[in-house]
């Protein structure tokens, strides 16, 4: 699936390198539409052009490709069950981390988000999960927020799940906690204003 996504995102960049390539020539017929005062072909022209910058800013999140491909498809997955995610994400180009590690990281806990809001559906809780991606001077945050009112608490530092079968389900945290320690980083997650916050710093290599 995050190929798929990646090759999406990876089109987009190449429609976009391509309309700037061409601006100079778009300005032009743009122009000589003006000098003919023909207003209705000048707003279909710039539309047709803008299409691929409307479908970057779609997939465009973080420009790391895995960590934009990720977001599209959680994304998705949230707004199809009914639940809005705002994203507030900005990485350097170089990280040093792994695209493997920032799937088991970024799709672990955004998965747990999910699952946990389809736990609490018809409670009448918030319906937004917030996802925060930073660089805090040598490490990357990911942080993901979701409102909670689960019972299930932490044992050993680890939260349980409250799935069916405890054996097959909840080693997502500590897929996410392995990771964490792989790049000399943290993992910590807990209950803060009505909201599960899972946070993971991973440092950058």
């Amino acid at each position: 699936m995050w190929s798929r996504q990646y090759e999406i995102l990876q089109q987009a960049y190449r429609d976009n390198a391509i309309l700037f390539h061409d601006m100079d020539h778009h300005l032009q017929t743009i122009g000589q539409l003006a000098s003919q005062g023909d207003c209705g072909k000048i707003l279909d022209y710039i539309a047709g052009i803008s299409t691929p910058v409307q479908e970057l800013s779609r997939v465009w999140w973080t420009g790391v490709g895995i960590v934009d491909a990720i977001l599209n498809g959680k994304r998705e997955a949230a707004r199809d069950k009914g639940y809005d995610m705002e994203i507030d994400a900005e990485l350097p180009a170089n990280t040093g981390i792994e695209a493997a590690d920032f799937c088991t990281v970024l799709s672990n806990l955004l998965d747990n988000a999910i699952e946990s809001m389809d736990r609490q559906k018809g409670n009448g809780i918030a319906t937004t999960i917030c996802v925060r991606l930073r660089r805090i001077h040598h490490f990357i945050l990911i942080q993901v927020r979701n409102p909670y009112t689960d019972p299930a608490g932490p044992k050993r530092g680890i939260w349980q799940t409250v799935k069916a079968d405890p054996v097959r389900h909840g080693w997502g945290l500590r897929s996410v906690r392995k990771t964490a320690q792989k790049y000399d980083g943290s993992f910590s997650c807990g209950v803060e204003d009505g909201c599960f916050v899972a946070t993971a710093l991973l440092f950058m290599r």
